[in-house]
Formats: C-alpha cells, sequence, structure tokens
C-alpha cells in the first residue's frame, strides 16, 4: 500500500510571452513546499515531473530542501493539455489563461466544446479530451508499478492532470471534472491511497505549507 502525492506546479506567468515559466511567486511557492516537507520530516520516494518548465522547476525547488529527496524523473503523461490550441480552436476568443476576464460558464464551454469535437484538432496535432482525460491516471499508475521504491511517490504536474485522476477515482461527471480543474491551487497536494488495485482520495487541493503564513497572497489559482 502508498501514499501517492500529487502535486500542481507553483504560479506560471500567465499574461506574458512565455506561460509556462514560474512567475516570481510560483518559486516562492515551491521554495514554502519544500520547506514544509523537511520541517514535517517527510521523505519522498521517487518523484516524477513532467516536462513543462513550470513542473521541473517546481519540482527542483520544492526537493531542493529535503536532503535525501532523490533526483525527479521525467513523464510527459503528467504533462498538461496544450491550452493555447484548446484555446484557439474552441476559445471563441476566450483564453483560459486569462482569470481576470474569464467566468467558470467561459471554461465549460471551451472544455465542453473540446470533449464534442475532437475531430477538430487533427489538423492541430492535438490530443482528444478523452485521451488527455485517460492519461494522466495510467501514467501515475505505470509510474508507480515500475517504481522499485513506491514509498510516498511524488507526480509534479498541473491542475488537468489532477483533476483527470481525482475524477476517474471518484467517477465524477464532466461539469464536475472541469470544475475540480478550475478550483486546483498552485503548488497544492492532492493525496491519494493506492493499494495496487484501487485508488482512495485523502486530501485534495491542500496548502499547508502556504496557509500556515497568513498571507493570502501566497494561494493562487494561476
Amino acid at each position: 500500500m502508498s501514499m501517492l502525492y500529487l502535486v500542481r506546479h507553483g504560479q506560471a506567468s500567465a499574461g506574458t510571452d512565455d506561460y509556462d515559466r514560474l512567475s516570481e511567486l510560483g518559486r516562492k511557492q515551491a521554495v514554502l513546499l519544500g520547506d514544509w516537507w523537511a520541517n514535517q520530516g517527510f521523505t519522498p520516494g521517487k518523484t516524477f515531473h513532467g516536462s513543462l518548465l513550470r513542473q521541473r522547476d517546481t519540482a527542483e525547488l520544492s526537493l531542493k530542501a529535503l536532503e535525501d529527496a532523490p533526483a525527479s524523473s521525467v513523464h510527459t503523461g503528467l504533462n498538461e493539455y496544450d491550452h493555447h490550441v484548446v484555446d484557439s480552436v474552441f476559445g471563441q476568443g476566450a483564453k483560459s489563461d486569462s482569470a481576470e476576464t474569464m467566468t467558470f460558464e467561459d471554461y465549460l464551454g471551451i472544455m465542453q466544446r473540446w470533449r464534442d469535437n475532437d475531430s477538430h484538432l487533427s489538423e492541430h496535432d492535438a490530443e482528444p479530451w478523452t485521451d488527455f482525460y485517460e492519461r494522466g491516471w495510467q501514467s501515475v499508475k505505470e509510474l508507480h508499478e515500475a517504481s522499485s521504491d513506491n514509498h510516498n511517490p511524488v507526480f509534479f504536474t498541473s491542475g488537468g492532470v489532477i483533476a483527470s485522476v481525482v475524477s476517474v477515482i471518484l467517477n465524477l461527471d464532466f461539469e464536475h471534472t472541469i470544475d475540480a480543474i478550475w478550483r486546483i491551487r498552485n503548488s497544492s497536494i492532492t493525496t491519494l491511497h493506492f493499494d495496487g488495485t484501487k485508488a482512495r482520495l485523502v486530501d485534495f487541493n491542500t496548502v499547508p505549507h502556504l496557509q500556515v503564513h497568513h498571507d493570502p497572497s501566497l494561494i493562487t489559482l494561476i
């Protein structure tokens, strides 16, 4: 039996020419996560991150505080969906990384059009919704099963992947899955109990490493 930890990356650089970079606040969130783990005496087993820069840097900054943390391995199955492509094809002018102007109904509409019109993605060489929805949990299971040390594995990933994993485990409907993506906070921890066959949700979207500082500006969604 294992406890699996899914960590969303720190705040990215929304509104700039390179969203994939961590913002200064995002880097701080990652450092605070590592400091929290060190103070709690937490030692991860294997660690993994996607190939996106914001995921890799969150892993590196978080693990730096832990003396015995192993180097993190790359697995593209932990990558977020390409929101630039999804927005350009289905956004109808809206951009999902523009929190100031987008409502949840706007975001849900984009994601519904993605789900219902996968055929429009072929010319963009982009991933269908169903493939994205299924690969997160499949990747986590495969990495866990292939690891010789499956005690406390940590997966540094993104909100969409985390929400899809939780959705598969809890059998959420589509709208609740999208609502979960919408609400996942930067550098948050979602914890699963996995016995090799079934997974159970223990904690979702927790940020104790940020809350302990009593500074609301540390807690972000985009």
